[in-house]
């Protein structure tokens, strides 16, 4: 078999596995398990974040972390916030005056546990 049959076996081989795995990724669904949705907010003196859903739940856990950019470019953790609810909505603030001109960004998440037995965490960022 010659050189150049051989290598457009392999790139053949490379370019089918390549399509099969996009495919694949494709099709693995970015939807969650329970209509469930988690939001953080920055304003000037608090922030907060929100989970909610509509599936059955045992309980819904959120935290959030506030970070201040500082003066070499490093993110300084300067605030967290978390609470737990047995109900449908759970939500978690925190006082925290932010200085003008200053960069704040809230890293969230929310573990739902439902009914059902299944659990899934969904993260987020925000940035001000």
């Amino acid at each position: 078999m010659s050189k150049k049959r051989f290598l457009s076996i392999v790139l053949s081989a490379v370019m089918i596995l390549s399509l099969a795995c996009s495919a694949l990724a494709v099709g693995q669904s970015g939807r969650y398990i329970g209509n469930s949705t988690v939001n953080g907010s920055i304003y000037q003196t608090y922030y907060q974040v929100d989970a909610q859903t509509r599936t059955g739940i045992k309980s819904i856990s959120v935290s959030g972390t506030l970070y201040e950019k500082g003066t070499f470019g490093t993110w300084q953790r300067v605030s967290n916030c978390s609470n737990t609810s047995t109900t449908s909505n759970c939500m978690a603030s925190s006082n925290y005056n932010t200085k003008p001109g200053k960069s704040y960004k809230l890293e969230y998440s929310a573990t739902f546990n439902y009914s059902d037995g299944r659990s899934e965490t969904i993260t987020g960022t925000t940035s001000r």
